[in-house]
């Protein structure tokens, strides 16, 4: 065994038996797969790998289908197969099939083995406590910030979760059914001022931390540009009279208002953000509006608020990275990060590593809709965080002690602070 095989082999040893924080997940913390029923189709291809599968040409309504329990398992397998035979090189298939390798024993994902490895996940998924099982058992997490999209902050507090909060509802209030699901029922818009507008956002804020919630989350950047321009108030309240008597949704510069004052309540009251920066999940989006450079002028004004953001900024690492250096507010946040592409992420935090302190990432969030999945992401985590280490060992870039600090660091130390787990 030569030098570097051994300091891998010590690094996985340690990661193998460390408590893990996970800092991003979308689980139902009440539901162990997604369906009316345990179908290893509907949860297995439901998020990520079907983007691979549209990108290679596979239609919405082709995936509808394959997700028809009341087809044959073997019918729906084979409308997928012939586009899922396209995507097999990529890492969002590879980290399902370590998952039903891991878990089910099941060392494929094919024709040969999917009714096997269906029958396998109906099994276990139905226990009661499948969840605990992957996510104590299998992964050894400790505790994960979960955005299962949800306002209820006491009802999403759980064993295995603290909630992360989305106020997009207040962001942008004439939006669609989803946000609408995450705003108070009694809030009547029309009858109020921007300053009582704001007030109550204020209130409900405090509500929901005092419910339990540990972040605010924005995926603002599927929808708009990451910049956020100062608004002056008087200005504010004239857009905020004019479209509360429509159903028009906010204009940019009334979203911009008040996403700074969601801000400022946030660092009043100690409260970190999590934003979406980089490549967003599906199809067509806009990249540019994802770039975390757009974000700087908050990061200046908002010095004393936490910022953690979210999957390294892909493709914009070295940007991210560099922000990170220059705001000490400001977390880079490998969430999604392995997943999306193990290379880019073992090359982005060995670069991190020469760049900004490293008690300032946060080396995994699953960040996944299903149980199952959080097994093979967190696999190829542990192994993109050991390899990079244990080639700055054997490069005599730092020595082994140190490499441990930096796991034990990334994997738990890192976000038990900064989150007051």
């Amino acid at each position: 065994m030569n030098n570097y095989e051994s300091f891998y082999e010590q690094l996985m040893e340690y990661a193998n038996n460390m408590h893990i924080i996970d800092t991003h997940e979308h689980l139902n913390p009440h539901k162990n797969y997604i369906g009316d029923e345990p179908d290893v189709i509907r949860d297995y291809f439901s998020h990520y790998i079907t983007s691979d599968l549209q990108s290679a040409g596979m239609s919405t309504l082709e995936i509808d289908k394959i997700y028809d329990t009341g087809a044959g398992l073997i019918e729906r397998f084979s409308l997928l197969e012939p586009w899922l035979d396209q995507v097999k090189n990529t890492s969002y298939f590879r980290s399902l099939e370590i998952s039903a390798e891991k878990i089910h024993d099941v060392n494929e994902i094919s024709r040969n083995t999917i009714e096997e490895l269906n029958e396998r996940f109906k099994k276990v998924a139905s226990k009661d406590d499948y969840g605990r099982y992957i996510m104590k058992d299998l992964c050894n997490i400790e505790v994960s910030i979960n955005d299962n999209w949800a306002d209820d902050m006491r009802a999403s507090t759980t064993e295995l979760f603290v909630p992360a909060w989305q106020p997009v509802a207040f962001l942008n209030y004439n939006d669609n059914e989803a946000v609408a699901n995450m705003r108070d029922p009694q809030l009547e818009i029309e009858k109020m001022t921007l300053k009582e507008y704001c007030e109550y956002y204020r209130q409900y804020f405090l509500k929901q931390k005092s419910d339990g919630a540990k972040a605010l989350k924005f995926p603002v950047a599927y929808w708009r540009s990451l910049y956020f321009e100062d608004v002056c108030y008087d200005e504010a309240v004239k857009i905020f009279d004019k479209t509360k008597k429509t159903s028009d949704f906010f204009p940019k510069k009334l979203q911009d208002y008040i996403m700074h004052f969601i801000l400022q309540t946030a660092m009043d009251n100690e409260m970190a953000v999590q934003i979406h920066t980089g490549i967003q999940e599906g199809m067509g989006h806009n990249l540019e509006d994802s770039n975390p450079m757009l974000l700087g002028n908050l990061f200046k004004k908002y010095p004393k608020l936490v910022f953690d953001l979210f999957h390294t900024g892909y493709p914009y690492e070295r940007e991210l990275t560099v922000l990170v250096k220059y705001h000490a507010n400001v977390y880079v946040d490998f969430c999604w990060s392995h997943l999306i592409s193990p290379f880019a992420a073992k090359n982005a935090f060995y670069e991190m590593l020469d760049v900004i302190p490293y008690t300032k990432i946060f080396g995994f969030g699953g960040d996944y809709v299903f149980f199952d999945g959080v097994v093979g992401h967190l696999t190829l985590a542990k192994q993109n965080v050991c390899t990079v280490l244990s080639q700055k060992v054997t490069n005599k870039e730092c020595g082994i002690e140190l490499a441990k600090n930096v796991l034990q660091a990334v994997f738990y130390d890192n976000a038990k602070r900064v989150f007051n787990l």
